[in-house]
């Protein structure tokens, strides 16, 4: 085969062989609208935007895949895809991943039924409501850390749309309060709303929880290049940056 040479010399240098007229990288991430999700079979959203402008400025193309959160991480965590996004930060997972700088930024609030006379300061106003979780989200540590010292029941959703799922149950009474990244919780609400009519009875709820935090990007640790490769990502994510402000 003619490119066999080729293949096994950029095999010491990519982390998959080039393919075409450019080397080419494992991306993978699960549905997360906005900020990533499939739209005619194209995986399309805010953060999907960046990292292929990013990784294209880099000299890469972005072969990006839609799994299940949990099938996603362990392709990474094994050295068998290259990238995952859009995750935040934790020392957890930074055993597994070479973490990017920024690309957007989250912020977690409550979802509840319109109906159901609710208000909170702190969360000890929330003391033994059952609230729904995704199984595959990292939330603020100190939440995670109240809802640990039993200040409330825990429903963990671990579907492949855990966030629809989760404001569904809020609307049909399941479940007291989900919390769900604003974003993307409104972006479902919006979309979905005339297919579920439970949905209209759904609402945010005022008040934020925790800070806002980073939705980053990881290069699998696995890789021998993974942090130049998150080193020259961040240095091109600054450039294109400063070129899109002016």
């Amino acid at each position: 085969m003619k490119f066999r040479s080729f293949f096994l010399a950029a095999l010491c240098l990519w982390p998959l062989s080039a393919l075409g007229d450019g080397p080419v990288l494992d991306v993978v991430t699960s549905e997360y609208p906005p900020y990533e999700y499939l739209s005619n079979g194209e995986v399309v959203g805010e953060d999907t935007r960046i990292i292929r402008q990013v990784l294209s400025a880099m000299g890469y193309r972005a072969n990006i895949r839609v799994l299940p959160w949990a099938r996603a991480e362990t392709l990474v965590k094994s050295g068998q895809a290259d990238m995952l996004y859009s995750l935040t930060f934790s020392a957890a997972r930074d055993k597994h991943y070479h973490f990017t700088a920024p690309i957007s930024v989250a912020q977690d609030v409550f979802f509840k039924r319109k109906a159901r006379d609710l208000d909170w300061q702190t969360l000890d106003d929330l003391n033994g409501l059952n609230f729904g979780l995704s199984a595959a989200y990292s939330y603020a540590p100190e939440f995670m850390d109240w809802l640990f010292d039993g200040n409330a029941r825990i429903t963990r959703i671990s579907n492949e749309k855990p966030e629809l799922t989760g404001l569904r149950m809020v609307g049909l009474d399941r479940i007291d309060l989900f919390i769900c990244e604003k974003l993307v919780c409104e972006f479902l609400l919006d979309q979905t709303r005339s297919e579920f009519q439970e949905l209209a009875d759904v609402e945010q709820m005022p008040g934020k929880v925790g800070p806002q935090r980073s939705f980053r990007a990881g290069f699998s640790r696995k890789l021998s290049n993974g942090g130049e490769l998150r080193d020259q990502f961040n240095a091109a994510l600054a450039e294109s940056r400063i070129t899109d402000s002016n």
